[in-house]
């Protein structure tokens, strides 16, 4: 490590009073041992800092930084920045893969679908395909990630109205402190951070950074839109501003920077405030080591069930959501499952009111969560809490100087107890609506931790700190050193740890008195040790040497030993001998003694864990794959998908195959408003027999079903259910159809369905699933219809009574057409007639006197008539509109007696017309005309 004695230019620098705890890598503990001129230096100095006396200032910071130490934590802080942008735009984009991924039957582009659900929620029209949506969301989300709420304010004509959502966004805020570290850590690689004043001001300056980035892109991106409303605009507003924007960030920038430059600090020994609170409280500064073990452990494998449990049963736009509410819910999930409990106030107790009481939700509350995953939460958080006892174990050893501090009981529940205060806040989502909105009332929800969370966590702190005293050094040095090492962390900071509580030991800088403020002041060198590679870092590691136990006193020798005189030298974090003057811990196991009990602890846990394996995996089994709401939800998965035909062979209509004939896939695949979607809620199972209780939606309409399920066999260990057909199937229902005469095929759904054909008018009772059926009755005639489809809404749930549906026989128009034409024809026929009366037409002409003045008749249809066609029953009569004109021209004899006859032409006219009936056979039509 880089000497502190220099600035960064390689100048010697004057030393200060911190000096006294920290000696440079060229005056390390060894070398005052060991070298005489150094020994000369040191005493020289202390002579000097004695003359100087109360009037040596400390060097202030910085004037050791340059320009690289100002613009790497400004790159860091608008790195940081970014990353939480970029964080939220993965998030929108898998959410809209998921979107698009869905499928949904109505059909649409994922914009539109979003427009949609963005429609429903605020009752505005918007479109997000906009460059404006695009350019402002994401940042506006991004803010979210400080815990602010995001907000939509509403103006129009001089009244206003707002409504906020508060969901912590923590994926994105990982993201954004992931790049500022990596930043940060990068860009130092080659800069001497000199004190702590200069890492935490270059902390400080890139917190500011980020905080002030995020605030002045928040304010230029907020979301103004002039939606139309009626004759009017209304303008909205959309925002994340918010007071806690800038401290939160501030907070965050800090921390992640100032974590990232820690190794580049050239500090050889810790601090007095290091040393003083590592004295007195031993392990609070590796308190949130064993508490991120636990959470880690836990958020794991919460996580990975979580985000399965939401692809199974929210599909795609659940599951690829999942980095927008997963954080949130593994911590809620974690709460639960540590015995505690979610607090709903406010809307979130209720969907019809907003009452602004609370209600408390524990993980087995109300039957929601299935016994077995309760189970393997708690079990899961037990595991966690166990990791965290052998992590606390392992950094914070039960050496002499802890077990006689008594606030060495307090260091780890108290640092729960204020995590349980922390996660009241953390875990928060809420939300508001006020003005318009809910009319001259304000409308708040919450869902957060219940307030006594703090309480359940200090037990928690509590047991695990037994755990760590009493039980987990019987067992902790049998664990592979894989699972050893990832608990206690890398080798350098056990190693820092391991000085830090060496200085501790030692007595550190309370020991120093008044004249640790001079760099002067003599150090009195140790007595050299012998090196040991056992150390409380190394424990299951065989000794070379033999350390005796030594306490704080005996830490050092010399005439003034103890006295306040004299400074004691600090370790350094240089110095490989530093551990060796931790207290003797524990001895080594015997290896026999170590394999038989890691033999037996590798059983012991075999056998417990394949019992508890085997009784979730028999759980399981029997509530999903051999469940029977597993049945239920294949019924209703094929109903859902129009397969009438399995859903049939679930569940036994139990009638005829004349009832069964629209019991198809191609019928009922064909029907509208089929049921769309279905939920399980819950199942009832009494012995051999259970229901399972559901919800179907149909048309929009969401209604309770209940299937009865039956258990009469078992297939191996389970049982075997089927739907109860005896009890009866709710989804089936009957459609009753009048069929006519003569009648052999009727139209449903467009497809042709066969029915007996008989004489008379009969009736066809069949079952039926929900849907909407359109059925009509097939003519074989073109001149017969039966009129067009009929459609019968079936219900699931609705009424057992069956609708009737009936059909009457009537004539099309080709009837009267066709008919006219047959009537015009023989009139046609008729006027070829060479005779004044011509045999069976509807016209003629009477002569009156000798038929031998008569002679030469000829015929002609001025005019045909109409008619009209009536129909009563099955039989068709005809009558006529509109009579008709014939024409009959013809020579008249004017000579009265024997002459020779005077032939002159005359002409007259007559009306036509006629009724009559009709007979129709396929088609064909028999007319029988009265004239």
């Amino acid at each position: 490590m880089p000497s502190s004695a220099h600035n960064p230019a390689g100048k010697a620098r004057e030393p200060g009073p911190d000096d006294t705890e920290e000696l440079s890598a060229t005056t390390s503990p060894g070398a005052a041992r060991h070298d005489p001129g150094v020994q000369h230096d040191l005493d020289a100095q202390h002579d000097a800092a004695a003359a100087r006396g109360s009037g040596h200032r400390p060097p202030a910071a910085l004037p050791t930084m340059t320009a690289r130490h100002w613009w790497v934590p400004v790159l860091a802080g608008v790195g940081g920045y970014v990353g939480t942008v970029v964080g939220i735009v993965i998030a929108l984009v898998l959410s809209i893969l998921g979107l698009a991924l869905q499928g949904d039957s109505d059909g649409g582009s994922t914009t539109d679908r979003l427009n949609d659900e963005i429609s429903n929620a605020t009752g505005l029209d918007t479109d997000t395909s906009g460059l404006r949506w695009i350019l402002s969301v994401p940042f506006q989300l991004a803010a979210m990630a400080a815990l602010v709420p995001l907000r939509l304010i509403l103006s129009f004509g001089g009244e206003g109205a707002s409504a906020g959502i508060t969901v912590p966004q923590y994926f994105a805020l990982a993201c954004g402190i992931l790049t500022a570290w990596l930043i940060a850590r990068k860009l130092s690689t080659r800069m001497r951070v000199e004190t702590r004043g200069v890492q935490w001001l270059m902390a400080a300056v890139s917190g500011l950074t980020w905080a002030a980035l995020a605030l002045v892109v928040t304010a230029l991106t907020v979301l103004r839109l002039d939606v139309p409303f009626f004759a009017s605009d209304i303008r909205v507003r959309l925002t994340a501003l918010g007071g806690g924007l800038f401290p939160v960030l501030f907070l965050v920038g800090l921390l992640s920077v100032a974590a990232a430059l820690n190794v580049r600090s050239t500090q050889v020994s810790p601090g007095r405030i290091v040393v003083g609170a590592e004295r007195s409280t031993p392990g609070v500064l590796q308190v949130l080591r064993p508490i991120a073990v636990q959470f880690s452990v836990f958020g794991t494998v919460a996580g990975l069930g979580l985000l399965i449990y939401a692809f199974v049963e929210g599909g795609a736009p659940a599951g690829f959501s999942a980095l927008f509410w997963l954080p949130i819910a593994v911590g809620w999930l974690f709460v639960l499952s540590l015995l505690s409990a979610l607090t709903a106030g406010g809307a979130a107790t209720s969907l019809t009111g907003l009452t602004g009481r609370s209600d408390a939700f524990y993980l087995w509350s109300e039957g929601t969560v299935p016994v077995w995953a309760v189970v393997l939460c708690i079990l899961l958080a037990l595991v966690s809490a166990v990791c965290a006892a052998i992590t606390w174990a392992h950094v914070r050893p039960l050496d002499a100087r802890v077990a006689r501090t008594p606030l060495a009981w307090t260091v780890l529940p108290v640092t729960y107890f204020l995590l349980g205060l922390l996660a009241l806040w953390l875990l928060r989502v809420g939300g508001y609506a006020s003005g318009g909105m809910v009319g001259s009332n304000n409308a708040v929800f919450s869902l957060r931790p219940a307030g006594w969370t703090c309480l359940v966590f200090l037990v928690w702190g509590v047991i695990i700190e037994l755990l760590a005293r009493l039980v987990v050094p019987a067992f902790m040095h049998t664990l592979p050193r894989r699972v050893t090492r990832g608990l206690r962390g890398s080798e350098r900071s056990r190693g820092r740890a391991a000085v830090v509580a060496s200085a501790a030991a030692m007595g550190g800088a309370g020991l120093a008195g008044a004249g640790l403020a001079g760099v002067g002041t003599r150090a009195t060198p140790a007595p050299e040790a012998p090196v040991a590679t056992s150390s409380a870092q190394h424990p299951s590691a065989e000794p070379t040497a033999t350390t005796a136990p030594q306490d704080a006193t005996a830490a050092y020798s010399g005439p003034h030993a103890g006295s306040g005189d004299e400074t004691r030298v600090l370790p350094s974090y240089d110095d490989p001998g530093a551990t060796t003057r931790m207290p003797a811990q524990r001895a080594p196991m015997d290896p026999a003694t170590k394999k038989r009990i890691r033999l037996i602890a590798i059983i012991v846990g075999t056998l417990i864990l394949l019992a508890v394996l085997a009784t979730v995996v028999f759980s399981v089994l029997s509530r999903t794959v051999f469940g029977p709401d597993n049945q239920a939800e294949d019924l209703l998965r094929s109903v859902t998908d129009g397969n009438a035909t399995h859903a049939a062979e679930i569940a036994n209509p139990n009638v005829s195959s004349g009832q069964r004939a629209l019991l198809t896939d191609d019928v009922y695949g064909a029907a509208q408003n089929r049921i769309s979607s279905y939920e399980i809620k819950d199942t009832t199972i009494d012995g051999d027999r259970a229901t399972v209780n559901a919800t179907v939606t149909q048309d929009g309409v969401t209604t309770p079903v209940a299937l009865p399920m039956v258990s009469d066999s078992r297939d191996g260990l389970f049982k075997s259910w089927r739907v109860d057909e005896s009890a009866g199937v709710p989804l089936y229902q009957a459609l009753t159809v009048e069929v006519p005469a003569g009648v052999g095929e009727l139209d449903v759904n467009g497809k042709k369905v066969s029915v007996d054909t008989q004489g008379q008018p009969h009736t066809v009772e069949y079952t039926v699933l929900p849907g909407d059926y359109a059925v009509g009755v097939s003519s074989s005639s073109k001149y017969v219809t039966y009129g067009g489809n009929q459609v019968a809404e079936i219900r699931a749930g609705s009424p057992s009574s069956a609708p009737v549906m009936s059909f009457q026989p009537s004539f099309t128009p080709a009837l009267e057409e066709d008919l006219t034409k047959q009537l015009n024809a023989t009139l046609d026929r008729c006027a070829q007639s060479t005779e004044f009366e011509p045999e069976g037409c509807p016209f003629g002409y009477s002569i009156y006197g000798d038929d031998e003045d008569y002679r030469n008749p000829r015929w002609s249809i001025q005019r045909y008539p109409t008619y009209s066609v009536s129909s009563y029953g099955n039989q068709a009569t005809f009558t006529t509109d509109r009579s008709g004109e014939v024409r009959l021209d013809y020579q008249y004899n004017e000579e009265y007696d024997d002459e020779p006859a005077d032939w002159t032409d005359r002409d007259t006219t007559s009306s036509v017309s006629g009724y009559g009936t009709v007979s129709v056979s396929g088609d064909e039509l028999t007319i029988n005309a009265n004239d």
